[in-house]
């Protein structure tokens, strides 16, 4: 290699350091609100499409919008984030724990757009030979443990019973 093209190469690898250096610096003060958790609570509904996309499920609410980002059925969580009638974010929450789902699944009582409205999809749709009925999975996280729970939902969609089974070395990485 010549003296000319060592030095056109180093000429060439100073500017890219200098470009990749403005950016970052550029970056550096700049927000990022790119995971739902993150939305800036007062955003609008297109400031938050504007950074998210298009969520996974929208819903209705009494006075107002939710917005469903779900991670599964490759993660263990849903992102639900509650516009007011004005369209702006007041409220985010991430239901899938067990704790949460203790309290809010009321058995013989909770229906199946109930869930769908708080958890999202499930994970999959399983049958039993004991039941007749659907059992929608949903795989989360409790203190770092990957847990399965299985929501027996009765043909007419109440829920029936709730079991929870944790994951066992299985080699799945959960993405969250």
């Amino acid at each position: 290699m010549s003296f000319s093209q060592a030095g056109s190469r180093r000429a060439g690898l100073l500017a890219a350091l200098a470009v990749a250096a403005g950016l970052l610096s550029a970056c550096a003060g700049t927000p990022v609100f790119r995971f739902p958790s993150s939305q800036p609570l007062g955003s609008t509904r297109a400031e938050v499409l504007s950074r998210l996309g298009p969520p996974t499920a929208t819903y209705a609410l009494a006075a107002g919008e939710r917005l469903q980002y779900s991670f599964l059925p490759a993660g263990t969580a849903v992102y639900n984030l509650d516009l007011d009638a004005q369209g702006r974010l007041q409220r985010i929450d991430q239901p899938l724990e067990k704790n949460r789902l203790d309290t809010d699944l009321v058995i013989d009582q909770t229906q199946a757009a109930d869930i769908r409205r708080r958890y999202g999809a499930p994970v999959r749709v399983d049958h039993v030979a004991r039941f007749e009925g659907d059992v929608w999975v949903y795989r989360f996280l409790d203190l770092n443990e990957a847990f399965y729970a299985y929501l027996h939902l009765d043909p007419q969609g109440v829920l029936r019973r709730v079991v929870y089974q944790q994951v066992r070395d299985s080699g799945e990485r959960l993405l969250r």
